[in-house]
């Protein structure tokens, strides 16, 4: 037993992003506690209201048989739920047939940021010991991961990142089309709804810092981030490259709403009052993610988008793919400005 718990500790401290830190605290106390349910759910903050999202999800649905539930937006939380969250306290129901529902709840500087959700039979006083170390052990590593995935000025997700979390995207959408759908997406590359990459840009960015100091700039990024993160949807994935430069992953949707979803984050740009700078703009350049392409490749179509958009007024965001049927841009390939790997 002792044996079993040392290396099931050695599993889920071996894992360096947090996805993968979820997986192995789900699976292990599904090991350990042999549980009928086992949920991470997670405060987002949109907009700064209360959101829920159901990161990740196990259940048993029969002997040695499981289901995994992926990343999912919660639009009615349970109320015990909220109360773990708000109060930070465990919260646990018991039915009349002596099944339990547990919320315990994960704290990153002092703040409940999670709540692990537990359904099984009765806990004993062992297996409830058991399963509160394991979630302070989640709790403890979580903040370590945080800070090696953060950007450490803005919050956002950082550049060393990108690759594993555009990666994981890129496979799921391979598992979902697996292969018959790759070239009725050809015929149609535009109607069908797809995952889509973006690189924004502020635009004059040195003469702020040149002209107000960097101080000054630092504020400018922070502002901008947090207006990112209010505005686009929590599963949308939000990277600061370095310097001025984002970068966005967006889950799936068709041309038109992210055409339109980018010209209103712009408008919202120019109508935003920034310290000391006025009428600031972003420029930004768009490209479709397909469940074949490399990361670098979306990123250097994204990046000759971008690079169009500030050679031709700036303050507007380009599509490559829009770029090309327009022959404005040619398909080679040339060398990239984006040093990533």
């Amino acid at each position: 037993m002792q044996e079993n718990l040392l290396n099931s500790v050695i599993k889920i401290t071996k894992n360096r992003d947090v996805d993968s830190l979820e997986y192995s605290l789900i699976s292990t106390i599904q090991e350990f506690i042999g549980c009928k349910e086992v949920s991470v759910y997670k405060d987002i903050e949109v907009q700064g209201q209360l959101t829920i999202e159901q990161s990740l999800c196990l259940k048993v649905t029969g002997e040695k048989q499981f289901e995994w539930v992926q990343r999912q937006i919660v639009a009615q939380p349970e109320d015990e739920l909220l109360s773990c969250l708000r109060s930070a306290c465990i919260i646990t129901v018991q039915s009349a047939d002596g099944i339990e529902r547990r919320w315990l709840p994960i704290t990153r500087q002092e703040k409940t940021v999670a709540a692990i959700f537990v359904v099984s039979n009765s806990l004993d006083s062992s297996a409830q010991v058991i399963l509160n170390a394991f979630c302070r052990i989640f709790e403890n590593y979580l903040v370590i991961l945080h800070e090696n995935e953060r950007d450490k000025l803005t919050g956002l997700l950082n550049r060393q990142t990108f690759e594993k979390k555009i990666k994981q995207l890129i496979e799921k959408q391979v598992l979902k089309v697996h292969g018959s759908v790759r070239e009725e997406e050809k015929r149609r590359p535009k109607q069908a709804s797809t995952s889509w990459l973006a690189i924004l840009d502020i635009d004059h960015f040195k003469n702020i810092n040149d002209k107000y100091g960097h101080i000054c700039g630092d504020e400018v990024l922070l502002i901008l981030a947090q207006k990112m993160r209010h505005f686009f949807r929590a599963t949308d994935l939000i990277f600061r490259f370095g310097g001025e430069e984002f970068v966005i992953v967006f889950e799936p949707t068709d041309a038109e709403s992210i055409s339109n979803k980018m010209a209103e984050f712009l408008q919202l740009v120019r109508n935003t009052s920034f310290p000391f700078v006025e009428n600031m703009t972003i420029s930004a350049g768009l490209a479709r993610i397909s469940p074949y392409d490399f990361p670098i490749t979306v990123l250097e179509s994204a990046d000759k988008a971008l690079y169009y958009a500030k050679n031709n007024g700036r303050d507007k965001y380009c599509i490559y793919e829009d770029l090309l049927a327009e022959n404005l841009i040619n398909v080679q390939v040339n060398s990239s400005e984006i040093d990533l790997f």
